[in-house]
Order: structure tokens, then sequence, then C-alpha cells
């Protein structure tokens, strides 16, 4: 899908730059722009109604989280998207946020309803039908209680390639051994078990488990757009 044309509304008391690497960001995890799109600075700032400067900072800012490749001179587009990228980024974020749901333990006494209202949160979308999406909201609030800048920090990247990636490449978690492992990790949310609610979570992510949730092994070239100019193709 081409860069929307209707001109976006802007809060004056944002930075310029943050509203639009937020827009940008958005419309990529969205899908709303996808993957290997190409990207012109052009069109992006008459879409959001800025100059080019914002434009360039917020890409370059984009292709440091992986989700925007710059070849200069040459093309900026939307990063592809493949099942080991998928699964390298999931990983990391089962390791980042299982870690958070570890630390609950530390936080309880402390802060008890925050951390049990977290829990429950999180092991009501595990004993439902959720996505790797939902998970990954889910259990950011355990990042957030954590007060750890350095993990939220490094979380943030991941977390946003790892929606975007998950648009693009099907993970099926209806299966039995899925639904084994998220059975597994409400009840140890519901118990209070730390330790066990991080390693179900760690393990619902690890590559071993993704390696048998696999639908689609990558993203349907067919279904890519090009963008060009404001002018669909």
């Amino acid at each position: 899908m081409p860069v929307p044309v209707t001109p976006t509304g802007r809060r004056p008391r944002r930075l310029l730059r943050d509203l639009t690497f937020d827009t940008v960001l958005g419309a990529i995890v969205d899908g709303t722009l996808a993957p290997d799109e190409r990207l012109f600075e052009d069109d992006i700032a008459v879409w959001l109604g800025v100059s080019k400067t914002p434009v360039k900072e917020a890409l370059s800012r984009l292709a440091d989280q992986g989700l925007v490749e710059i070849e200069a001179n040459r093309y900026t587009k939307v990063s592809s998207a493949s099942t080991r990228d998928l699964m390298d980024v999931l990983e990391m974020v089962g390791l980042l946020h299982g870690s958070a749901i570890r630390g609950a333990a530390d936080l309880e006494a402390s802060n008890t309803a925050d951390v049990h209202e977290a829990a429950d949160h999180l092991a009501s979308i595990a004993e439902g039908r959720p996505r790797f999406v939902d998970l990954i909201e889910g259990s950011r609030s355990f990042l957030a209680l954590s007060e750890n800048p350095l993990a939220q920090r490094a979380a943030a990247p991941l977390d946003n390639r790892a929606v975007f990636l998950s648009r693009h490449v099907a993970l099926d978690l209806s299966s039995p051994s899925a639904r084994l492992l998220l059975d597994r990790l409400g009840a140890a949310l519901r118990r209070r078990r730390w330790a066990e609610a991080a390693h179900r979570y760690t393990d619902l992510f690890s590559r071993h488990s993704l390696a048998s949730l696999l639908l689609v092994t990558d993203a349907d070239p067919g279904s890519r757009h090009l963008m060009r100019r404001g002018i669909p193709t």
C-alpha cells in the first residue's frame, strides 16, 4: 500500500522528528507499508506535512531498528520479512520479557497489586487464542514494572520488529503443542510462580518451539507493493 495521501494532524507540543518517526513506524508495524515497499522522502514529507529533514532522521532511526533498509544513492525501502528474521527476533524478545517476568519475584512484596494485575492480564491472554503480538503486548507490563531502562530500551526496537514481522510470517498458536505451552504459562502466572512463568514464556518464544509453529516461510512476494511519487501501482 502506498503512503496515504491524506495529511495527518500534528500535535504541536511534540517534537516534529518524534512525531514523524512514530507515524512512519506505525505505518510499518500495522502493515500500511508492506515489506520491500520503496520509500521516497518527498512522498512521506507531503503525507505528514513536514520538511524532508525529520523524514530523513526518522528513516535513519528506523534503519537502526531493522525496519527500513537504506542503500545510499540507490533505494530506501521497508525491510524484508523472513522466517529467519522472525525467529531471531522472537527468541530475543522471549529472553528479555522472560527476564522481566522472573523479576516479578523481587517486586511482588513492594508492588503487589500492579504485579498481580500484570500477571492476571498476561494469563488471560495466554488462556485465550493469542497471537505472538498479543503475548508481547501483554508482557510489556512486566518490563515497565521492572524500572530497568536498559532492558526497556533494548526491548522496544525488538518488540516493534517482532510485531512487523509477525504480520507477514504466520505462526500457528492453535496447535496442540502450542496450546500446552500456553496453558502452562497461564497456570504459572495464576499461581505466582515467577521462575516457572518466565521459563514457560521463554520456552514458547524459543527457536525450537517456533520451528514447529511456522505456517508460511516468507512474506508473499506477490503481495508486495511499490510506491512511486504518490501514484499507487
